[in-house]
């Protein structure tokens, strides 16, 4: 069940499928999804913090700092991590676009991981984090898709993107 939710939402986002759809994704009964997790919200909930969760243990595993000082080749890393979790990233991005609420920290476990990834306690570097995180976001999105159609190298993108965004990140991170 969570693993044909997971699709879904990959595929649709948050709101673009049904427990009908779940249920048959799984090749299981509609009741069962029911049972299991009581609505579609539980579902969801709980693909959705698991995603958080696999990133969080993706970037600890890698040694990845999520304060201090953050060079580009660290960004990079960070980079990789998160482009390997499609699901969460384009959840994310559906969570904010399509229920704006949801993206108010402390309200979804989606967009709870990626604020605290970029939130900085010093009001003056909130624009410069504000602007790294909506860069990370933009390369995951829509990076290949960019560099395909410019011609550019996606590698060389990538590096590029660690490159300001740790420039504008510089020590907080």
């Amino acid at each position: 069940m969570l693993a044909s939710t997971r699709a879904l939402v990959a595929e649709r986002g948050p709101d673009g499928f049904t427990v009908r759809d779940v249920a048959g994704r799984a090749g299981i009964n509609t009741a069962l999804v029911y049972r299991h997790f009581g609505s579609k919200a539980e579902v969801l909930e709980q693909v959705l913090a698991g995603e958080a969760a696999a990133v969080v243990a993706a970037i600890t595993q890698a040694g990845l700092p999520t304060s201090g000082t953050a060079p580009a080749d660290t960004v990079a890393a960070l980079l990789d991590v998160l482009a390997a979790r499609p699901t969460y990233w384009r959840t994310l991005a559906h969570a904010v676009l399509d229920t704006p609420e949801a993206a108010v920290p402390g309200t979804a476990s989606t967009t709870e991981l990626f604020a605290d990834l970029w939130r900085d306690t010093d009001p003056a570097h909130a624009t410069d984090t504000a602007v790294a995180g909506a860069t990370v976001l933009g390369w995951l999105l829509f990076g290949g898709f960019i560099a395909e159609s410019t011609g550019a190298d996606p590698a060389d993108v990538r590096q590029r993107v660690a490159e300001q965004v740790s420039g504008l990140i510089g020590e907080p991170f």
